[in-house]
């Protein structure tokens, strides 16, 4: 059985629709959110949820969220919008397996892909949430 650790949250907006951040052209970027978490052990999984509302407003961009620990990249996702002005929540989960043990800072970001003739913006909600679990016994 796993046991918990530490957790912590950054809620930057819990409403559809209330806020207006522009994403960048990579390799530029945005953060949206981050907070810091221990890892006591060696052989822990810290669970990482995302959930960033997003909106196109010209052409049909794509956008990558990057979840980093401290400075390494620990994962990415691709979202693609399909209509101009599409409003659109996107729910993802990423596994930090066997992390350093120590106190981490974890941070979600985002960028446009393509560029050019694109652009979106994080409109609401934003949460970004890890959970560290010790090794089971």
């Amino acid at each position: 059985m796993k046991v918990i650790q530490d957790f912590n949250a950054s809620v930057p907006s819990n409403f559809s629709d209330s806020l207006s951040r522009s994403i960048p052209a990579s390799p530029s970027n945005i953060t949206l959110a981050s907070f810091g978490l221990a890892v006591n052990n060696t052989g822990s999984t810290v669970s990482l949820i995302g959930t960033v509302g997003i909106q196109s407003f010209l052409g049909l961009p794509d956008v990558s969220f990057t979840i980093f620990r401290n400075t390494s990249i620990i994962g990415t996702v691709r979202v693609n919008t399909l209509a101009l002005n599409e409003v659109r929540t996107v729910t993802f989960q990423i596994i930090d397996d066997n992390p350093p043990a120590g106190y981490h800072a974890y941070s979600l970001t985002a960028s446009v892909l393509n560029p050019l003739l694109n652009q979106a913006a994080a409109t609401g909600p934003i949460s970004f949430s890890g959970t560290s679990l010790a090794p089971g016994m």
